[in-house]
Order: structure tokens, then C-alpha cells, then sequence
């Protein structure tokens, strides 16, 4: 069990590394781990201070419009599927490259890591056919207490019930 006193993480780059290093540790919190719209499922399987993985389970050939999540910095980790992202209007196939299996059996996918993401940009999901698994890693503002980028989410909803679990940060998840 992973459980800190302090966190030991000074940047988002370096809670990625730990998290890798260590396995990919579970622990998921009590409150409100799952969150849920038409195309993907998400679970957050780790989180201390301001620091979280959460993976997303996505729906084959679906899509997300461009967003950003305000505040948030993040690193999306690829773990497997037909995955493909846009990031500030460049459109970055992940798959082409990784059609076999690695030497250890797993897909090549796995681990690859994207660049750091903050608000300054936008970027969206494409999923193919199989369908795709991620991690996003992030990094939250001191001072709010962390949830989900699913909720935390600036920029066209996914679909109607999106719609009405996206919040902003600012105002209804600070710290008490």
C-alpha cells in the first residue's frame, strides 16, 4: 500500500517517472472514483495531494472535440488500443509505428508517453477501431482538491450528459 506523508514530487514530469518505476501502483480513492459519458469510461487509480493517474477506457471509433482542462497539467500515457491525438491542430497517429507485439508480448503502445498538456493549448482524442486505453497523469493546483479532467473540462462536451457533469475548476472544487 502507497501510502506518503508528504508528497515527494516536485513536477508533473517527475510523478510520472515515479509512478512508472513503482508499477503503476493502485489506489484508488473513496470518493468518486468513476466517471462515465458516451464514449468513454474513466477510474482513478491513484491519487496523493495534487497528484493523479486516472485511466480511461474509450469506445471504438469515437472522437472528442478540442478542449483543454483549465489548471490541469497532464500527460497522457498510451497503454494500448488504435489511438490517435490532435494537439493544438496537429493531428499525431501513435499506432502506425507500434503494429506488433514487443518482445515481452505486450503492445507497443504501451508507456508511450505524450507531451506535457496544460490550458495553453488544445487537444483531442481519435480512437479507431479496437477502441483505446490511457492513462492521463496529472498535476492539480494547490488549493484544489482533485477530481476528474472528464468534469474539469473546457471546450464542446462529448455529448449531452458531458454537458452536465463539466464544472469549473475554480469555482466548485477548492480546497476547504
Amino acid at each position: 500500500m502507497y501510502i506518503m506523508e508528504n508528497t515527494m514530487w516536485e513536477t508533473l514530469e517527475e510523478f510520472v517517472e515515479w509512478y512508472k518505476k513503482e508499477g503503476f501502483p493502485i489506489r484508488p480513492p473513496f470518493e468518486d472514483p468513476v466517471y462515465v459519458t458516451d464514449i468513454s469510461y474513466s477510474y482513478v487509480l491513484f491519487r496523493q495531494g495534487q497528484y493523479q493517474a486516472e485511466l480511461y477506457l474509450v469506445r471504438p471509433n469515437t472522437s472528442s472535440p478540442d478542449h483543454n482542462h483549465p489548471g490541469v497539467e497532464n500527460i497522457v500515457m498510451i497503454w494500448g488500443g488504435d489511438i490517435h491525438t490532435r494537439q493544438n491542430g496537429k493531428h499525431l497517429d501513435l499506432t502506425k509505428e507500434y503494429q506488433t507485439a514487443s518482445e515481452t508480448g505486450t503492445n507497443r503502445l504501451f508507456g508511450v508517453c505524450g507531451e506535457k498538456l496544460d490550458d495553453r493549448g488544445t487537444h483531442a482524442l481519435i480512437v479507431g477501431d479496437k477502441g483505446g486505453a490511457f492513462l492521463s497523469l496529472e498535476k492539480w493546483p494547490e488549493g484544489v482538491k482533485p477530481n476528474s479532467v472528464t468534469i474539469n473540462w473546457s471546450g464542446d462536451p462529448v455529448d449531452p450528459g458531458h454537458l452536465k457533469i463539466i464544472q469549473p475548476l475554480e469555482k466548485t472544487y477548492e480546497m476547504e
